[in-house]
């Protein structure tokens, strides 16, 4: 099902590529080497996505995280439209850290979908930082509960070409809702939050980790209904993409909602280009890793990040060897296959 969905912008995407061209010289490395003075400052720069969502907050928690670990690190955020943009913009070298969702990254390094033709083959992961969940939100005025009843009515599913887009169509398409019988709209999370609150639209999809502060302030200024699943669309939607996983919105994550919704969700990862300096990827592994709690606090999805085995396994795909290392060193990776245990 979600090749349907991903092939409609493979075209645009192998273009851009095309015009782009591939990298024919490694990444820079920002770590001074024997020849640099000492205390060179080091300038990185992480790809996030719109300031509604979730990975532009958690990327600054991030940067902050980095920069204050180490004072001659300084990582400057550059917001995108999530994570085909991030993808492509670390195999470009546009940046040097990028926020990406599991299924995107596995589509990019393998030439997938709407990477077919022109794979990020240098496509590597430091941690897992968060999980990405599946929420559809929508004035409590409207009297529904699920997202089936979404039908002809006017939803803002996510930027275009976005992770949030992608899997907010594959949703729609289980759920029997199409562009024929109902308005899809590629509005992000702070556009559509104010299409709710000016009655331009009836719902709005966010696929980031929980809460998404949009929706919080969203579900603040009016009564809003956190929507669900029936069993049998999170069963269909699990069947045909590997990728996904159960997950649970706990109730009370945000105003006014009582219950726990059942949805679906994926691990977003914290990416970099495999010529990224192995020491640097070791260093910035280190403080993510020793960091976990804190990051956790300073913001909520990235709690996650303290649970066992979450930054460094089930990863779609490889770690870069200044990551890899880092773990083995600290016995997280099996000897005999060299993977997570």
């Amino acid at each position: 099902m979600i090749r349907h969905f991903f092939a409609a912008f493979a075209a645009v995407t192998v273009f851009s590529l095309a015009v782009s061209g591939c990298r024919t010289a490694s990444l820079a490395s920002p770590e001074p080497s024997e020849d640099q003075p000492a205390g060179r400052l080091r300038i990185l720069t992480i790809g996030t996505a719109d300031s509604g969502g979730t990975m532009y907050p958690v990327g600054k928690a991030i940067a902050q995280a980095i920069s204050q670990a180490d004072a001659s690190i300084t990582v400057n955020l550059s917001a995108s439209e999530g994570s085909v943009s991030n993808a492509l913009a670390l195999q470009n070298g546009e940046i040097d850290l990028g926020l990406v969702s599991g299924d995107v990254a596995y589509a990019a390094l393998n030439g997938q979908q709407e990477f077919e033709g022109a794979p990020c083959r240098d496509l590597r992961v430091i941690a897992a930082v968060y999980p990405s969940l599946s929420n559809w939100i929508a004035p409590s005025s409207l009297g529904i509960s699920y997202v089936h009843e979404l039908k002809g009515r006017r939803i803002a599913i996510g930027p275009q070409d976005s992770s949030t887009a992608l899997s907010a169509r594959i949703v729609l398409d289980a759920a029997g809702i199409t562009e024929t019988n109902s308005i899809l709209k590629n509005d992000g999370l702070g556009s559509g939050s104010e299409g709710i609150l000016s009655g331009s639209l009836d719902a709005v999809h966010g696929f980031a980790g929980v809460p998404i502060s949009g929706f919080s302030q969203l579900a603040d200024a009016m009564p809003c209904t956190i929507l669900r699943y029936t069993d049998q669309e999170l069963d269909s939607i699990l069947s045909e993409n590997y990728f996904y996983y159960r997950d649970v919105i706990p109730a009370k994550t945000y105003p006014g909602q009582d219950r726990d919704v059942d949805t679906f969700g994926i691990k977003c990862l914290l990416c970099v280009d495999q010529d990224m300096d192995e020491g640097l990827v070791y260093e910035l592994t280190s403080i993510l890793y020793e960091n976990a709690g804190s990051l956790g606090r300073q913001h909520p999805s990235l709690f996650a990040m303290s649970r066992d085995r979450f930054m460094y396994s089930a990863l779609p795909i490889p770690l870069h060897p200044g990551a890899e290392r880092f773990y083995w060193e600290k016995g997280l990776l099996s000897k005999t296959h060299g993977k997570m245990e």
